[in-house]
């Protein structure tokens, strides 16, 4: 598990790679939409769910504790490589100024 999330979060690293700029929702959706992780309840849902990754990590968290976190908290949808996914895509499109946390 450690190892498809670590994985994740390095390949969105490397997707992500250009310049932090502003939160940018749609890049955020479209990866996910791309990787074809949705919601029930629709693109909202997405989108809190990254803020709230993007406030887990603000308040000191490292990103592979909060795809450890993700994966525990969600659904047998989602493996733990789609886990570290949602965080690398949600600190690329929502949180740039800590793509420096992604492992490269």
């Amino acid at each position: 598990m450690i190892g498809e999330i670590l994985v994740a979060l390095a390949a969105m690293g490397i997707a992500l790679a250009p310049p932090a700029m502003a939160d940018d929702v749609d890049l955020y959706l479209d990866v996910l939409h791309e990787r074809g992780i949705t919601a029930d309840n629709g693109d909202g849902t997405l989108v809190q769910v990254g803020q709230e990754i993007c406030d887990l990590i603000e308040a000191g968290r490292s990103p592979m504790s909060v795809a450890a976190q993700v994966y525990r908290e969600t659904d047998n949808s989602i493996s733990s490589g789609d886990a570290g996914f949602i965080v690398g895509a949600a600190i690329g499109g929502l949180c740039p100024e800590y793509a420096g946390l992604i492992p490269q």
